[in-house]
């Protein structure tokens, strides 16, 4: 699969199989995240993945409710440094890598911004001074899952200035 391939098939996946991550594909996946480029190659970024299933079901209320967070192969936190000025874009750019190659590999995954982190922190031990940036789920999907609609680009592509539709031309 190539990069086009992935960036075109990846979906939010809410509903996952019960199934084993292999060993070598979770080193692939772990060295997307080491691969990612950060700001000043500070490389701000830990993550903790949560595997057990009864500290997952107590991350759902920590989660707004949201019940595939128990349902996952893999709870996802990504935590940084927040002191350091681009902590939120470099644990982005990491887990954007991740979720290609996740995709490539044949696995869904779902982004969560809507967590209590004071509550994630908690559970997982995560230490007073960092910060818990974003959550993401992560396995097998489980049944059929189809793309919604995307925006056109003119709609969100501009030339030169704000509100000129880009144009090759």
């Amino acid at each position: 699969m190539h990069v086009k391939e992935a960036i075109g098939s990846r979906l939010s996946i809410r509903q996952y199989a019960e199934t084993s991550i292999p060993p070598e594909h979770m080193e692939t996946l772990f060295r997307a995240l080491q691969r990612a480029p950060s700001g000043s190659n500070k490389q701000n970024w830990e993550f903790v993945l949560v595997s057990d299933p009864a500290l997952k079901r107590r991350l759902v209320p920590a989660c707004f409710g949201q019940k595939f967070v128990s349902e996952c192969t893999y709870f996802i936190a990504g935590v940084a440094e927040p002191a350091l000025k681009w902590h939120q874009v470099d644990i982005t750019i990491a887990l954007t890598n991740f979720t290609l190659q996740a995709t490539e590999l044949g696995y869904g995954t779902c982004w969560l911004g809507a967590f209590d982190e004071t509550r994630v922190k908690e559970l997982l031990g995560v230490p007073e001074g960092k910060k818990v940036v974003v959550c993401m789920t992560f396995g097998m999907p489980k049944g059929k899952h189809f793309p919604k609609g995307r925006k056109a680009i003119e709609e969100f592509v501009y030339l030169n200035n704000y509100g000129h539709p880009w144009s090759p031309n």
